[in-house]
């Protein structure tokens, strides 16, 4: 700031010199006009009482000229020095006609003598004061800028000070320090709000993967009491029939295995970026290649298929879609009852790629839609419904589409089904190509936002949760 003030004062000296020296130059060009004017005048009354020019009566004019710090030349009607005066100094002398009788007798050359007041008071007096001026100018413009700096300099310092007291107790784990109100102006407060989401946002992490850890724990730890039981029922020979035992063995080891499976799936998902190879695919055939693998179990359970698929062009890791189509399709096939029926639609709407995957199973109740893509989380209810499941199948879903750049969205309504909408980014260039299908019927609804990309359009309220 100090630099800033002086050289603020500096260009401003130069300005001022400029200018200055730009008027006094131009007064002094005034004073010289009037000077030879006054000569001419003078020179004209000489020349008529002379009855023409006298050396000197010319060295007279000159010395009254000079009196007055002017130098002047008198030149003849030819224009060439008249006796007594010398040749005019170049051409920066300012004329002045010399007429009698309306009749041209000579011209006066005046020029600013060497030395004159008007000149001595120019190097002297006025470049002296404007030097001195320019200098107190710079000095106190110092002074100020150094004093406004150092305030500036403290009311800045006092509240980074207080926030990067709070960054370190957030490096130390005290995500709970709130760093709002440490003072500042707009900009410190701006980070200080930025911080404080930064760490809701850490509390949130953190709270998530406690929930994690407990609920791995509880799963873990409900296969494992049952294993141990049985291992001490058969050791003490209390088992009453020993193929149960070992068979109902065999299904909880089963459990346990389906879920570290889920847990490095979801692991892996929550990693997607470092694990996707994507290639250029129609998510119409990948979804038709999976419905007919999963066509035996669909009959097995006696649940009517019904495809309405048209081409939609993605970049996408097939092998990561795939597992997004199959986690869909086992959930749907999951809460559907025996006679029910699964509706596969792929296309693209609004310039989207589009899959939905609907059932007519027993839906989910407006106040748990929010959380069915959480990490193991499940509705009440759902472990009498399907005892086998985790939690984390949509989790994983939710993980994949939002690496491939989409979202998931979810209609149900308790009692009729739920609908799941998988919506992905065309590929380039293939938007013009590809028009939507008209015979599509695709479904609308209101949609909630949800954590990330995800987003929940519900449809109706009910009782019911899956």
């Amino acid at each position: 700031m100090v630099a800033v003030a002086l050289t603020s004062v500096g260009l401003t000296g130069v300005l001022v010199v400029r200018a200055v020296g730009s008027e006094v130059g131009e007064l002094a060009r005034r004073d010289l006009r009037l000077s030879a004017a006054g000569v001419s005048e003078m020179a004209a009354t000489v020349y008529i009482e002379a009855g023409g020019w006298s050396a000197r009566s010319i060295r007279a004019m000159r010395h009254v000229a000079r009196s007055r710090g002017d130098e002047v030349a008198v030149l003849g009607a030819d224009g060439s020095p008249l006796p007594g005066s010398p040749a005019p100094d170049g051409d920066d002398g300012v004329r002045a006609p010399v007429v009698v009788d309306g009749r041209r007798v000579g011209t006066i050359v005046a020029t600013a003598a060497a030395g004159s007041l008007a000149a001595a008071r120019l190097d002297r007096r006025l470049w002296a004061r404007t030097d001195d001026l320019a200098l107190e100018a710079a000095l106190l413009a110092g002074v100020v800028a150094l004093l406004v700096a150092l305030v500036v300099a403290l009311r800045l310092a006092r509240p980074l000070d207080r926030l990067t007291d709070v960054a370190r107790r957030m490096e130390a784990g005290e995500i709970e320090t709130r760093a709002a109100g440490t003072g500042g102006g707009r900009e410190i407060a701006g980070l200080a709000r930025t911080m404080d989401r930064l760490a809701a946002a850490l509390r949130r992490q953190d709270d998530l993967r406690r929930a994690t850890a407990a609920d791995v724990s509880h799963e873990l730890r409900g296969a494992l009491v049952g294993i141990v039981g049985r291992i001490e029922a058969l050791q003490d020979g209390t088992a009453p029939d020993a193929a149960l035992v070992l068979g109902r063995m065999e299904s909880d080891v089963l459990r346990l295995r389906r879920l570290t499976g889920d847990v490095e799936r979801l692991a892996e998902a929550q990693r997607p970026g470092l694990l996707l190879h994507r290639r250029p695919l129609d998510l119409a055939d990948l979804a038709r290649a999976r419905l007919d693998d999963w066509a035996d179990q669909l009959r097995a359970g006696s649940i009517a298929l019904e495809r309405q698929v048209r081409s939609a062009p993605v970049e996408g890791d097939p092998e990561r879609l795939a597992q997004v189509l199959d986690n869909l399709f086992s959930n749907a096939v999951r809460y559907t009852d025996p006679g029910g029926r699964l509706t596969v639609r792929c296309g693209v709407r609004r310039g989207e790629a589009v899959l939905e995957v609907e059932d007519s199973g027993i839906g989910i109740a407006p106040e748990h839609q929010a959380r069915v893509f959480d990490r193991f989380w499940r509705a009440p209810g759902a472990r009498e419904r399907a005892a086998d499941g985790s939690g984390v199948g949509l989790a994983v879903v939710s993980e994949l589409v939002r690496a491939h750049g989409g979202r998931v969205e979810l209609a149900s309504r308790p009692g009729r089904g739920s609908t799941f909408s998988v919506l992905l980014p065309l590929r380039t260039g293939a938007a013009a190509q590809v028009a939507p299908a008209a015979g599509v019927p695709w479904r609308t609804g209101a949609t909630v936002p949800l954590a990330g990309t995800v987003s929940v359009a519900a449809r109706a309220a009910g009782p019911a949760g899956r």
